[in-house]
C-alpha cells in the first residue's frame, strides 16, 4: 500500500502542500485497511471508511479532504489498470458547515488584541502590521506567508496587496488595505528599511530566521501569543478567527456583499452570505 501511495503522490501534478495533505490522508486510509488490499474494495467499504472518519470527530472540511484523497487515489489506480471502477466515486463528505466553527472577536477585543502588541521593537512592528492585515483586511496565514514587498501596489487610486491564496498558482487577486492596515504597514516598512520587491514582506527576526520568509507555524504562534496576552484565548478563538472578524467588522461598517466577497476572495456569493447571516445573529445577541 505504501508503494502505491508513493507512486500516486509522485504522479500528482499538484502543489507540494497538496501532496503532503493527500499523503497524510492516504496513510490514514492505509492504517484503516490494515493488511487488506485497496484493489478489492467496494462502495460499501468506502462508506464504512467514511463512517470511521466521522467517528473521529473530524471537521466537515477534513472529512471531505480525506475522502477526496481516496477518490483521486482510485482514479490513479484506474489509470494504471489496477482497478476498473472507482468505489469512492459517489461517497462524498458532509458538505460545508452552514456556520463557521471559529468565533469572531468583538470591537473591544480587536482593540485589546492590537494593544497587546508592543510596536517599539522590530518583532512588534512586524506583528502589529501582520495582525492588522489579518483582522482588518482578512488575509489568511498562507497569504501572509507568500506576500512579497512588491505585492503592495496602487490600484484605482487605492493601496492594495496582491495575494496568492491556498491552491493558487499566481497572485491575480488583491485586497484593499484599510487605513489602519496602511498605517501599520508604513511604520513597519519604515522600521525595516529598504527592501527589494521580491523580498518576503514578513520575515523572521530571530538570529536563525532573520530575513527568511515567516512560516504559518510562526504566524500561529505569534497570534496565539497575543491572544493569550490580551486574555482573549478561549474555545472557538484561533488565529483563523481574525479572518472571520475582518469580514464581520466590514459588514458592520456597511460593506456590500460584493465588497466582502472580493475581500475574502470567495468563488461563490453563497460563502459570503454566510457572514451576513452570522452578522445578523450577532447583532441580535449584541456580541459585535
Amino acid at each position: 500500500m505504501e508503494e502505491l501511495i508513493n507512486k500516486f503522490i509522485g504522479a500528482l501534478d499538484r502543489r507540494e502542500t497538496t501532496k503532503e495533505t493527500y499523503l497524510k490522508a492516504l496513510r490514514e486510509f492505509a492504517k484503516w485497511l490494515g493488511k487488506s488490499t485497496p484493489l478489492i474494495l467496494t462502495s460499501h467499504d468506502i462508506q464504512l471508511y467514511k463512517e470511521f472518519l466521522a467517528s473521529k470527530n473530524l471537521s466537515p472540511t477534513s472529512l471531505s479532504t480525506y475522502l477526496t484523497a481516496v477518490r483521486r487515489f482510485y482514479y490513479y489506480l484506474i489509470s494504471v489498470d489496477m482497478v476498473t471502477e472507482n468505489p469512492a466515486k459517489k461517497i462524498r463528505g458532509s458538505g460545508r458547515p452552514q456556520r463557521h466553527l471559529r468565533d469572531p472577536l468583538s470591537h473591544d477585543e480587536v482593540k485589546n488584541l492590537l494593544d497587546a502588541i508592543d510596536p517599539s521593537s522590530s518583532v512588534g512592528l512586524r506583528d502589529w502590521a501582520m495582525v492588522n492585515f489579518m483582522v482588518r483586511c482578512g488575509l489568511s496565514e498562507i497569504e501572509i506567508v507568500r506576500a512579497n514587498a512588491g505585492d503592495i501596489k496602487v490600484k484605482g487610486g487605492k493601496q492594495v496587496i496582491f495575494v496568492q491564496g491556498k491552491s493558487k498558482d499566481k497572485k491575480d487577486e488583491y485586497v484593499i488595505l484599510t487605513p489602519s492596515a496602511r498605517e501599520a504597514l508604513e511604520k513597519y516598512l519604515e522600521g525595516r528599511g529598504k527592501t527589494n520587491e521580491d523580498e518576503p514582506l514578513f520575515c523572521g527576526v530571530g538570529n536563525r530566521a532573520k530575513g527568511e520568509r515567516i512560516t504559518t507555524r510562526a504566524i500561529r504562534e505569534r497570534v496565539n501569543y497575543y491572544l493569550n496576552l490580551a486574555g482573549l484565548k478561549r474555545k472557538g478563538i484561533t488565529p483563523y478567527s481574525l479572518r472571520h472578524t475582518a469580514a464581520l467588522l466590514a459588514i458592520e461598517s456597511g460593506a456590500a456583499v460584493s465588497e466582502v466577497k472580493q475581500m475574502l476572495r470567495h468563488k461563490t456569493i453563497d460563502s459570503t452570505l454566510v457572514y451576513f447571516e452570522e452578522s445578523e445573529e450577532l447583532k441580535r445577541k449584541d456580541k459585535i
